[in-house]
């Protein structure tokens, strides 16, 4: 199925490497023009340069989701380079795992101001030209998490919930403007930031980081982890007019099964 996405317009904060990266590729092989924002600048002009073309132009843009003029700075390049903003995936995100009464405030604040304030800040600097537009899809990467609460993890829950909690003000208060913003929530991904999750685990309980993930993997239906390209290729559904024109304002989990709503 064509998604339609050929010739659009996307951002994607965090885009450099994992899930993001994954997400630039999927937009790039649907024929559209990304832009890639990431604090990780040498990762992301890297991604860039192996992917862009002529026809299917793929830039990276040095920049932090939680400071308000790299968004701006972000949103203003992107209109100057594309004349528009078709698509904006609020990707970039930051996890720890720590027992409640371990989290250091600096902790909670670090985990928050990425996940939540930065999608905030991010879609705060891209609306605007949406809304002249009278047009764009915006996609935020939530969580299982963002779902149901994990133990040792309730600053990441916090943040993930708030996702959502955004993703479904925004769908309402954006609708009347051809703007519609949805969440994509993922499962289990062995990825850079699972890992942290599982040295940490691994130390506090004593037992191997794998004994530790093939216990969560005994937990997923599918019997499988998620991948990078199973995000994306949600990702790409929920930004296509053809595909998901008539979907705003919820959150599609890919997790196996591990979450049933």
């Amino acid at each position: 199925m064509d998604l339609g996405l050929r010739g659009k317009v996307a951002i994607v904060t965090g885009g450099a490497r994992n899930i993001g990266a994954a997400i630039v590729r999927g937009f790039h092989l649907e024929g559209a023009h990304v832009v890639i924002a990431d604090i990780l600048g040498a990762e992301a002009r890297e991604l860039a340069e192996a992917l862009d073309r002529e026809d299917c132009r793929v830039v990276a843009v040095e920049a932090d989701v939680r400071l308000a003029a790299d968004m701006e700075r972000m949103a203003a390049g992107a209109v100057e380079q594309f004349g528009r903003i078709d698509v904006l995936v609020n990707n970039a995100a930051v996890v720890s795992d720590f027992p409640f009464l371990d989290i250091a405030e600096e902790e909670w604040d670090r985990i928050n101001d990425t996940n939540v304030k930065g999608i905030y800040l991010a879609s705060r600097a891209v609306l605007p030209h949406m809304v002249a537009a009278s047009h764009g899809r915006i996609v935020n990467i939530s969580s299982r998490s963002g779902k149901e609460g994990q133990a040792t993890m309730p600053h990441y829950a916090a943040s993930k919930f708030a996702a959502i909690g955004l993703t479904q003000s925004m769908a309402k208060e954006m609708a009347p403007h051809g703007i519609h913003v949805n969440a994509v929530c993922p499962g289990i991904l062995r990825t850079a930031m699972w890992e942290t999750i599982l040295d940490a685990r691994s130390a506090r309980q004593r037992l191997p980081r794998e004994e530790i993930w093939q216990a969560n993997m005994s937990l997923i239906p599918l019997r499988r982890p998620q991948t990078p390209d199973d995000i994306a290729h949600a990702v790409l559904f929920l930004s296509s007019d053809l595909a998901a024109g008539n979907i705003t304002g919820e959150a599609l989990s890919v997790n196996g099964g591990l979450r049933m709503d």
